[in-house]
């Protein structure tokens, strides 16, 4: 059963559950842009790890934007998105203004399905890394560093489900997400690789992020849906 959210504050501690997903309509260029904005501060960071559950309802654009930071400095200090190009479809990653694919040989994209998403970043030498499903993804040279020496200032604006070209404005429905995302969570800190695949395990120990916590993080909705899901259920 859905329950429709219009632009009102949620009550997540109340649903502190991993078998909720959040549901993003198709945007339009008429003011309708779906998304969840977070309203706890947001820290300075020099190193993270975002995870989440992710169920494309399309893939044929060119970008689906499902999580996107901006500050004043720039609108794009963070970024995840999935990138179609000729249908060859990959993750990519924006950081402080830089930007990177990431191709995911053990994923093969399909709408509809779920997918398990975690990506880390490390500043000082700008190590960055990709999983779906518990596997590593990569970059076609072979190339894994974004943004090194960089880091993401406290502050800012943290959006599920548009790309920001300004502090939660400046929308594209072009490259916005159309599908479900649930569990999301993020650390101020990279998860070593059983971390990250025990993240992705409905039967794992589900680590909890200090940044981002589940869907018990105070966060505003704007014409989503959650929905209870059958993710993780036996």
């Amino acid at each position: 059963m859905w329950f429709p959210v219009l632009c009102v504050l949620l009550s997540l501690a109340l649903v502190e559950n991993s078998q909720l997903k959040i549901h993003i309509p198709t945007s339009n260029y008429e003011g309708h842009y779906p998304r969840l904005r977070l309203d706890q501060r947001f820290p300075s960071l020099n190193e993270f790890t975002i995870c989440s559950w992710i169920k494309p309802h399309s893939i044929q654009r060119e970008f689906f934007t499902f999580f996107s930071y901006a500050t004043l400095r720039y609108d794009n200090e963070f970024a995840v998105c999935l990138s179609n190009k000729d249908g060859n479809v990959k993750v990519g990653v924006n950081i402080a203004k830089s930007y990177i694919e990431m191709q995911c040989p053990n994923t093969e994209w399909t709408v509809g399905e779920w997918y398990h998403l975690c990506v880390s970043w490390f500043n000082a030498n700008g190590h960055l890394q990709v999983y779906t499903n518990g596997y590593r993804c990569h970059n076609n040279t072979n190339n894994n560093t974004i943004a090194r020496g960089a880091f993401i200032p406290k502050g800012g604006v943290f959006i599920v489900g548009q790309d920001q070209d300004a502090l939660d404005g400046g929308y594209d429905a072009d490259q916005a997400w159309f599908g479900d995302i649930a569990d999301i969570n993020m650390w101020d800190e990279v998860l070593t690789e059983r971390q990250i695949k025990e993240a992705g395990k409905c039967e794992g120990k589900r680590k909890k992020g200090n940044v981002i916590s589940g869907l018990i993080s105070s966060m505003t909705a704007f014409d989503i849906y959650i929905s209870e899901t059958e993710l993780c259920q036996p």
